[in-house]
């Protein structure tokens, strides 16, 4: 491998770090260039999601402030997480590649939508719930702007669990269907947000890529090694950037990324056929 090669790489590796701890699309800045260096659909994918593990560590250490009181959930979306990547590896590796191509800017564009809407319809969601189980508008659910649930609820893990199989299949845009989730669920803090994302696709990617790892001459080892150190420094330093920003700004931020996304995706699998 090249200097050049290996700076290009590198690069990549960091940008798509730190577009993970945002939004969760660095897989769409990493897998066109493993794909530009001559790797096939398939094993891109593979050793994309295995070079961005350690973007994740770093991204949910600079998270470590925001998951005060968060426990319970980080906790119960273990098993989601795990059994979900489990089966999304699995299928992945079952699909043909100029399908799996195809399939994509869809599911992007979906959650791109559902984390636009999210606080729109989380709040009437809310209002709709309170008004069946006869809650008044003196009660603090119904008095206050936000809610903010103690544990998960069977809900949100059954959502998580869905989410987590197309994470281990690919994981495009899915960083917004985390958020969507969590906001349903009533969390309404961006930032305690985009960590418990930041856990659920650490927790799956990291199942993924051990199935990925045991596939023969699937993932390609001196691209990840050369990629490792960009991931994690580009995923902590994002991390800490987003929380100095408004919730806003975020929101706006990842939106613009998945729409971004979502067209690459569709412009690329048109003229591949």
């Amino acid at each position: 491998m090249s200097l050049s090669e290996i700076l290009i790489l590198s690069a990549c590796a960091a940008i798509a770090g730190a577009v993970n701890a945002l939004a969760g699309g660095g897989m769409l800045v990493a897998y066109p260039v493993l794909v530009a260096f001559g790797l096939s659909p398939i094993a891109a994918n593979a050793t994309a999601t295995v070079a961005l593990l350690s973007g994740g560590i770093g991204a949910q250490l600079g998270y470590r402030k925001e998951m005060k009181g968060s426990a319970p959930f980080m906790r119960g979306l273990v098993v989601p997480c795990i059994v979900g990547g489990s089966l999304g590896a699995f299928f992945l590796l079952k699909t043909p590649p100029k399908q799996f191509a195809a399939m994509v800017p869809g599911f992007v564009l979906l959650a791109t939508f559902l984390f636009a809407a999210q606080v729109q319809i989380t709040r009437l969601a809310v209002r709709i719930h309170a008004k069946l189980m006869g809650i008044t508008a003196e009660h603090p659910v119904i008095g206050g702007e936000e809610i903010v649930p103690a544990s998960p609820t069977t809900t949100l893990l059954v959502t998580q669990f869905a989410i987590s199989i197309y994470i281990g299949y690919f994981g495009a845009g899915a960083g917004a269907l985390m958020l969507a989730n969590f906001g349903f669920a009533g969390l309404m803090n961006i930032h305690q947000m985009n960590g418990l994302k930041l856990w659920s696709g650490m927790l799956t990617n990291v199942t993924a890529a051990l199935i990925f790892s045991l596939q023969p001459s699937l993932v390609s080892w001196p691209m990840v090694l050369v990629m490792t150190f960009g991931s994690i420094v580009g995923g902590y330093v994002s991390s800490r950037v987003a929380q100095r920003v408004s919730d806003r700004s975020v929101r706006i931020a990842i939106v613009a990324i998945g729409v971004a996304m979502a067209v690459w995706l569709a412009v690329s699998a048109l003229r591949a056929r």
